[in-house]
């Protein structure tokens, strides 16, 4: 049926969608708020959806509380304190349990006799005595007491009389130690002396360590007596010095503050500067070692793994003369610490005899090198070749130049670029004008070991001494601004006095008459 009327819609040419109806719109859902407390309908409905610009909030007093049950009743009670001395007794009201008072008091019955019911009727006799609920508040102090005996032997004291001791010990007893409270009251009577709080800290805390000293030795005490002994320490000088920084700290001025923090700060900037340069040397030397090797070793640990690597260096440093295998012809051992002639020396001795030549057979190994021979100690043919060279004085070196080196850098190189010169850019630019004003090239026409040091003590006299100018002109400069600034603030004092003059004398003229 539905495809007949579709193919009659089809032939008529009506839209198939034009007959069915039409979904109604969604409607919009509206979010209800709940109306506060406090604000009445009409006005909520006049905000409409904007939030009130106030919040309102409605003061009502507490509720009511509900009490379930009968009221608790109180009873009337008497107390002693046992923090007093004498036997006063007080009186204070207890909350009861209200089935504890229907027990204490339960209702007569009506077979009870006249002196029944008298009874039942007759107020109930006072509850036994309760202790004091604050009297495990009540802490006091054990303070150590001394004998006669004890103080005849070690608490002698030519500062403190034994009387004096003792109103010290009472009012200690007395205050449980608050020493504000004893320096406050604290007046012995016929004493001559004004002791202070540290005196006192001091008497009693000696007192304390040699009567403990004497009961049981330092090397017997259990672990608590040992830390109390070792907690009495005081020390008088300590804290009297203490106590005057602090009266120091609290009574600085403004301007001893802002100095303070002033060097505060500076430190804090040296200390960083400081800290900024260790890591910048720290990371230059990381750079200037050797790279760290972070591969595996495990290749190597065998012997034909060491060969390999043996071999792999070997070939690395053809071109390299190793000490290990053959010693160089023409540079003299660590160990043999010998001259070196130059050119022009005419006797220089011959060092062809002090090297051996490596073995060249295959068959003897008891032929070693000289470094070989060096590592295991030193060998009558080694003492042999040192006899043969000739010692020469101080002045045969002087004359025939012969100098003493620890070690010679290989290749060929200047003297004059080995030379340690001041770096600074002050010199660099005005050194030629210095030098030029001292008649001295800049380049050194026979550069000597002697000639160059003497260029290098120059140097750095003249590096010196443009740095103590710079200083001397910096001072002169600062000095003139200063001489500047005082001779301004004379002229305006005496600008300022001038005109205070010329206004007293207007002021001392006589008014003319109209």
């Amino acid at each position: 049926m539905s495809g007949a009327v579709a193919d009659v819609r089809d032939v008529l040419g009506i839209d198939a969608t034009a007959l069915e109806p039409r979904q109604p719109p969604l409607k919009k859902q509206r979010t209800v708020e709940k109306r506060p407390d406090g604000i009445t309908r009409e006005l909520y409905a006049l905000l409409g959806e904007n939030a009130p610009p106030v919040a309102v909030v409605e003061h009502r007093f507490k509720d009511k509380p509900k009490f379930v049950g009968p009221v608790a009743p109180w009873r009337e009670q008497r107390f002693r304190n046992p923090a007093r001395a004498d036997a006063l007794e007080l009186r204070h009201w207890v909350r009861q349990n209200p089935g504890q008072q229907q027990q204490q008091q339960p209702a007569p019955d009506d077979a009870m006799d006249t002196d029944a019911a008298d009874a039942a009727v007759a107020p109930p006799a006072d509850p036994p005595q309760l202790d004091y609920q604050f009297a495990k508040f009540n802490i006091k102090m054990t303070i150590l007491q001394y004998t006669d005996a004890e103080y005849d032997a070690v608490l002698r004291d030519d500062d403190w009389s034994r009387a004096e001791t003792d109103y010290l010990f009472k009012l200690i007893q007395e205050h449980d130690l608050r020493w504000v409270i004893i320096a406050d009251r604290y007046e012995f009577p016929g004493g001559s002396k004004d002791r202070s709080m540290e005196d006192m800290k001091a008497r009693y805390y000696s007192v304390c360590r040699n009567v403990m000293e004497m009961r049981t030795p330092v090397s017997m005490m259990s672990a608590e007596e040992s830390q109390l002994y070792h907690a009495m320490h005081y020390n008088k000088e300590q804290e009297v010095e203490r106590k005057r920084i602090v009266q120091m700290q609290l009574y600085r001025t403004p301007a001893e503050i802002e100095h303070e923090q002033h060097l505060i700060a500076e430190l804090r900037r040296i200390h960083d500067s400081h800290q900024q340069l260790l890591e910048e040397r720290e990371e230059l030397f990381n750079r200037l070692d050797y790279p760290q090797s972070t591969g595996s070793i495990a290749a190597y640990q065998g012997s034909q793994g060491l060969a390999t690597l043996a071999t792999t260096i070997m070939n690395s440093d053809k071109n390299k003369k190793r000490k290990s295998i053959a010693a160089p012809s023409g540079q003299p051992e660590k160990d043999d610490v010998k001259p070196v002639a130059t050119a022009a020396s005419p006797t220089a001795p011959s060092r062809a005899g002090s090297i051996i030549e490596p073995a060249r057979g295959g068959g003897h190994g008891h032929q070693r090198t000289e470094s070989t021979a060096s590592a295991t100690g030193p060998t009558p043919l080694k003492d042999k070749n040192k006899s043969n060279i000739k010692q020469l004085s101080k002045a045969e070196e002087t004359t025939y130049n012969v100098s003493h080196h620890d070690k010679l850098q290989p290749g060929v190189f200047f003297r004059t670029m080995k030379m340690n010169l001041p770096k600074a850019n002050s010199f660099m630019t005005k050194s030629p004008a210095v030098m030029a004003e001292l008649g001295i090239a800049l380049n050194l026409t026979m550069p000597t070991a002697k000639t160059c040091g003497k260029y290098e003590q120059l140097a750095k006299e003249i590096a010196a001494l443009m740095e103590l100018r710079k200083q001397i002109e910096k001072v002169d400069q600062e000095t003139r601004v200063f001489k500047a600034q005082e001779g301004m603030a004379e002229s305006r004092a005496k600008r300022s006095a001038s005109v205070l003059s010329d206004v007293s004398r207007s002021s001392k003229r006589p008014k003319k008459e109209k």
